[in-house]
């Protein structure tokens, strides 16, 4: 017991990788399933947790800030975690979770956070102390894949760190809400009451603070979310339309930049959504540009009174310019009151435990939709969501990695982060006059007119090596006259070296 709980060297490396074996692997609580870790690439190139810490205190203005007492129920305290990332650590993420019982693992997500960069890297985060003396954090660190408490990739390490708490008499903890029940269907004749709704259209729900329908074959949110925050021309009706703590960007114009404009959710098949059935979400969106810079994700909630959401699929690329219908299918869960979400971002945003993304111009909007009881899956179907328990882990899955999806993806989450935007035929896509962001062409550009007569180029999409520049490139021309300034469709940029020594001359 004491004001922090430091693993030091115990968890340095990953499994077995070369140079770079873990003690003691895999470090994780045998209370729980096993978790073992990738043995994928070596050490101090690719993958590995090397220090956990817990430490009483919180976070202030971004800076951990130690108080020096003893880490205590009902208590604030955060966790430091040092991390090798690979590449440039965009497709690298840290999945962090704590239990109040380390003796009988129940993982509360507390965030998942993408690397901030390659190599050396330091993450923080804080959270509220539960009440438990015994407590442990852990940190699912993987390559590219879903949330996890023990993901299953070839580069993947997971490791726990178990801490003593000291005991506050004073301190009780809010009690946790009785689940919503599932009402019981009464039986019914086919002659008796009306017919069933041909469909629902969302009313504001000011309880939840988001369109909800009641029981109908389809649920329809209207024009309850169309637009985005207070956008000029296109302020979205009772803002922001989510769950929880989600905000959405303020920046650019209605029908310009982006905005999910309506969701609908509906089953093929006759009668009332129930649980069991399929169903298909349905996002009418606006795209900017050539819309191969926007994302999208799709979301389900199996308790929209207390939503822990599961991504539906993959993330998808906006599939052209201006509105667009994009979809996506699943299953209902058992719960009689659900919720689907939309996430539309510019870039590739980290969606993290709220599941939602923070950009300038995302928007996440929720859907809440009333599902009948079907019995016969009562019982046999387990309500889905972000697991308490510890993820089953399956085969580890050894694959390449992308060297060039990586850097795109840092390119994604760049623009993510961004304030400004080129112009709408200026986006680096096919067809685009390609200019690149505003401003950032001039950033550490080299320019004819300040170019050795040794400088050449390449034009293409990432930064190649400086020996290849010298060895393929060209001398500065019409094509290519600074440092990043597009040159070609799909991304493509000049990038220079100046190549002393080089013998060719320039024609």
């Amino acid at each position: 017991m004491g004001s922090s709980c430091d693993s030091l060297g115990l968890l340095n490396g990953r499994g077995t990788i070369s140079n770079g074996n873990e003690p003691n692997r895999s470090n994780t609580n045998n209370n729980g399933n096993t978790c073992n870790d990738g043995n994928s690439g070596s050490y101090h190139s690719d993958e590995s947790i090397d220090q956990i810490t817990v430490t009483a205190g919180d976070i202030e203005a971004g800076v951990p800030v130690p108080s020096g007492d003893f880490i205590t129920e009902g208590g604030r305290a955060y966790v430091t975690v040092k991390l090798w990332c690979w590449g440039s650590g965009a497709s690298d993420t840290a999945d962090i979770y704590l239990t109040k019982d380390a003796s009988s693992p129940d993982w509360e997500p507390l965030d998942s956070i993408t690397c901030p960069g390659g190599g050396a890297q330091t993450i923080v985060q804080a959270f509220d102390v539960p009440k438990g003396t015994n407590q442990s954090i852990r940190v699912n660190f993987r390559y590219s894949g879903s949330a996890s408490t023990c993901s299953s990739g070839g580069y993947d390490d997971h490791d726990d760190l178990i801490f003593t708490v000291k005991e506050n008499p004073n301190f009780t903890p809010s009690p946790t809400p009785a689940p919503t029940p599932v009402p019981t269907p009464m039986p019914t004749d086919a002659n008796d009451g009306p017919p069933p709704s041909p469909g629902g259209v969302a009313v504001y729900d000011g309880e939840l603070g988001a369109p909800k329908c009641s029981f109908a074959p389809s649920c329809d949110s209207g024009i309850l979310l169309n637009g985005r925050a207070n956008i000029n021309n296109g302020a979205e009706p009772n803002q922001p339309n989510t769950l929880n703590t989600c905000t959405d960007g303020p920046a650019g114009s209605y029908h310009s930049d982006e905005s999910i404009d309506k969701i609908v959710v509906s089953k093929a098949s006759g009668g009332e959504l129930t649980e069991g059935d399929l169903v298909t979400i349905t996002a009418t969106i606006w795209c900017w540009g050539s819309g191969t810079s926007d994302r999208i994700d799709f979301y389900y909630a199996a308790n929209a009174n207390q939503p822990a959401w599961t991504q539906i699929g993959l993330r998808q690329v906006c599939p052209g310019p201006g509105l667009q219908t994009v979809t996506k299918e699943f299953v209902l869960p058992q719960g009689s009151t659900q919720a689907v979400r939309v996430n539309l971002m510019y870039g590739s945003g980290s969606a993290g435990v709220n599941s939602c993304t923070s950009g300038s111009w995302d928007d996440t909007d929720d859907l809440v939709i009333s599902v009948r009881p079907n019995p016969s899956i009562q019982g046999l179907v387990a309500s889905p969501g972000k697991s308490k328990h510890d993820d089953v882990q399956g085969t580890i899955v050894y694959a390449a990695k992308d060297a060039a999806a990586d850097m795109m993806e840092k390119e994604l989450q760049e623009l993510n982060q961004s304030t400004e935007k080129p112009t709408e035929d200026d986006d680096g896509s096919e067809g685009g006059k390609g200019k690149g962001k505003k401003g950032k062409a001039d950033k550490g550009g080299v320019s004819v007119g300040t170019a050795s007569a040794t400088a050449k180029y390449v034009c293409t999409k990432h930064r190649p090596l400086t020996a290849n520049i010298c060895d393929e490139g060209s001398f500065a021309d019409d094509t290519c006259t600074s440092e990043g300034q597009r040159c070609g469709k799909k991304g493509k940029k000049c990038w220079f070296a100046d190549c002393d020594g080089d013998e060719e001359a320039n024609e």
